[in-house]
């Protein structure tokens, strides 16, 4: 998740995903609320799970900084080399990884309009024009297929119709879980389907770049809906809504998940072409996921916590295969070994810093309070 898990760069032309990374405010945390330690407690002091529950949400809209400016130097750098005639420059730029970020971020947005939360489907369309914007770039240089690409925007376009049409009939109000079957719920389940059947396409894009057929994706969309047909003529009619409710989430969490993978394969297969990466990019995403852990820590959600955490890993090791490998021409590495120390130590403090104020969190909520 995330996300992405992101993965991103900065000092070229490369970054991928990403995304959405906010992706992630997801599926399970509304079943597991936050712990009563804010529920009541009119007077008296905060309690250090009050206050952590507070800043913790803080740092979760903080988060929302990062990512709403994560691919502009990528879009800057982009524009600059195309403009100054070096459109090759993109082909460094894997499409796979910013195409199944942009996806997650538009299952996401899904999983948010039918919990009626708006501030949080603005945060994934903004994800989702990050990501358009990159692709575009790369489809207009000739290194994403003029037909995957056009199909990529005209589900995105439609999804983002249904989402924001979904949030306008809500108004402000979650899905009711007992709603009849209808358009809405028709569409929960084929993007869910075609979501968690993207990923092995990307997989397999991934480990065969040069391959196009999209047969993993075609029989990985058939196994599932005859599975997920089965499984929902055998459940009662509430477990049967629950699950295809929570479709587009899950797609979108393993969509997070993968959209490092290719930038991180071509960084270890083609070392050079890290020159055109952009670092900040890596940061801001890396900036965003890791604000965002606390939170899916303290709420206990473990899908979100799975995606921010491996979107922090993903961040970095892109970042390390940055400060492992040399320029060819100059001798020295893509990443200076100070920064990289330096960020590594403050991501070990800040995890540090997380887990004491965690536990101390904890603690409060599970002292029984004085009358």
């Amino acid at each position: 998740m995330l996300q992405p898990a992101p993965a991103r760069s900065f000092s070229g032309m490369e970054g991928r995903r990403t995304t959405g990374t906010r992706t992630l405010v997801t599926v399970s945390s509304r079943k597991k609320p936050v712990p009563p330690l804010h529920a009541g407690a009119t007077s008296g002091p905060a309690s250090d799970s009050q206050r952590w529950n507070a800043l913790t949400d803080k740092l979760v809209a903080a988060s929302s900084i990062p990512f709403s400016i994560l691919v502009l130097p990528q879009v800057v750098q982009n524009a600059i080399n195309m403009a100054g005639g070096h459109p090759t420059a993109l082909s460094i730029i894997s499409w796979e990884g910013y195409l199944s970020a942009m996806f997650g971020n538009t299952l996401m947005c899904s999983h948010f309009a039918a919990s009626g939360e708006r501030s949080a489907v603005n945060v994934q369309l903004v994800g989702i024009l990050n990501n358009f914007l990159i692709l575009t770039q790369v489809a207009l240089a000739g290194f994403m297929p003029l037909a995957v690409f056009l199909a990529a925007a005209a589900f995105t376009a439609f999804a983002t119709f249904m989402n924001l049409a979904r949030v306008a009939a809500l108004a402000g109000a979650a899905q009711p879980a007992d709603e009849k079957w209808g358009s809405w719920q028709m569409w929960q389940l084929g993007s869910g389907l075609v979501g968690l059947a993207v990923v092995p396409q990307v997989l397999y894009n991934t480990v065969s770049p040069a391959a196009s057929t999209l047969l993993p994706f075609i029989c990985t969309l058939g196994l599932l809906g005859a599975v997920l047909g089965l499984r929902l003529s055998s459940k009662g009619g509430s477990d049967a809504a629950t699950l295809v409710r929570q479709l587009p989430g899950w797609g979108a969490t393993l969509l997070f998940a993968l959209s490092p993978l290719p930038q991180l394969v071509r960084n270890l297969l083609e070392p050079q072409s890290l020159e055109g990466l952009s670092v900040g990019t890596m940061l801001l995403a890396l900036l965003g996921n890791a604000l965002m852990v606390p939170r899916a820590l303290f709420v206990r959600d473990v899908v979100w916590l799975s995606g921010t955490c491996w979107a922090c890993v993903a961040g970095w090791g892109q970042l390390f295969s940055m400060f492992r490998s040399a320029s060819a021409a100059t001798g020295r590495r893509f990443l200076d070994p100070w920064l990289f120390f330096s960020i590594t130590g403050a991501l070990l403090l800040y995890t540090g810093y997380v887990v004491v104020q965690h536990r101390r969190a904890t603690a409060a909520a599970a002292s029984p309070r004085p009358a």
